[in-house]
């Protein structure tokens, strides 16, 4: 049986449910979607406050109670934050201004059918792989997304002296791009291997993109988003992700000023920023999977 409102609300009232989103969503442009639908038959997705189309923000608890009760007609079900960090969220042109962002979530959106969780975890595998090959073991996350998973680098593995130089924004995109190409064969493979079709790794890395926040409800399924030790990684299993009986891996706050520096630069001088940062009026993605090999590994063997 679907959820019904008041289990939702009654998820949300949690303390701990609070504290996470709370501090998981600081300094980050908020975005709720509700149960309501709109006339689409979408799930409607609030993200500024009327009036004064201010930016959707939740710094403490009663600023999480506010967003429930405020729009209660519409049905509150999943909360999400953006990657980046902002100096100010005050005014709609703050979130369009790439010199407000003051640091970035790098994240890997690993697609897939829950079904194929298997699957799922041999992608976020290959990715944890590869960011250790690059030194970067102590500032990486994981997260049961609902139905997939998200790999996070916390934005402080950036460091603050990389981050004055080069926008957070352009530094977190290049190093989910360079990963991402890395590691797409193997990802390929495994899901030939294990039958699962629909399995991709996605860089989303981008001036407005929202990610569920942990201990979110999912959009759709009646699951939680929950942080995994990426130590027993092979050990979860999505059930122990169900409403009332969630487990939740709170070292998702762990990182090493600087773990980043090396692999994000590496990544920027081969492929460049984030399109939508640094040529705003001629987005123009990155070439070709193959092509973007093509670079990586002369670039290696260059030094």
């Amino acid at each position: 049986m679907p959820l019904a409102y008041e289990q939702i609300l009654h998820h949300y009232s949690k303390p701990e449910v609070q504290r996470e989103i709370v501090e998981f969503c600081r300094d980050r442009w908020v975005g709720i979607h509700c149960e309501q639908k709109d006339e689409r038959g979408r799930r409607i997705l609030v993200r500024y406050q009327k009036p004064g189309h201010r930016p959707l923000r939740v710094g403490k608890t009663s600023d999480l109670d506010y967003l429930f009760k405020a729009y209660r007609r519409l049905q509150p079900r999943t909360i999400h934050a953006t990657a980046n960090l902002y100096r100010q969220l005050e005014r709609e042109e703050n979130i369009y201004d790439p010199a407000n962002i003051q640091a970035c979530m790098a994240t890997w959106d690993v697609d897939n059918r829950l079904e194929g969780w298997r699957a799922t975890v041999e992608a976020v595998k290959e990715i944890l792989r590869c960011l250790e090959t690059y030194g970067v073991s102590e500032s990486v996350a994981v997260k049961f997304s609902g139905r997939g998973a998200h790999v996070h680098i916390h934005p402080s593995a950036f460091s603050p002296e990389l981050r004055a130089k080069v926008n957070p924004l352009d530094l977190a995109y290049a190093t989910v791009e360079y990963v991402r190409v890395k590691v797409h064969p193997k990802v390929e493979e495994a899901a030939l291997r294990l039958g699962s079709a629909g399995l991709r790794v996605d860089n989303e890395m981008d001036l407005q993109r929202l990610f569920v926040c942990p201990l979110s409800l999912h959009r759709e399924l009646d699951k939680v988003a929950v942080f995994i030790d990426p130590e027993k990684l092979e050990d979860f299993s999505p059930e122990e992700a169900c409403v009332e009986s969630f487990k939740h891996y709170e070292g998702w706050r762990s990182y090493r000023v600087g773990e980043a520096d090396p692999l994000a630069l590496r990544a920027y001088r081969l492929l460049g920023g984030c399109p939508s940062v640094s040529r705003p009026r001629r987005r123009k993605h990155p070439s070709l999977s193959r092509q973007i090999l093509s670079w990586i590994g002369k670039a290696e063997e260059l030094g």
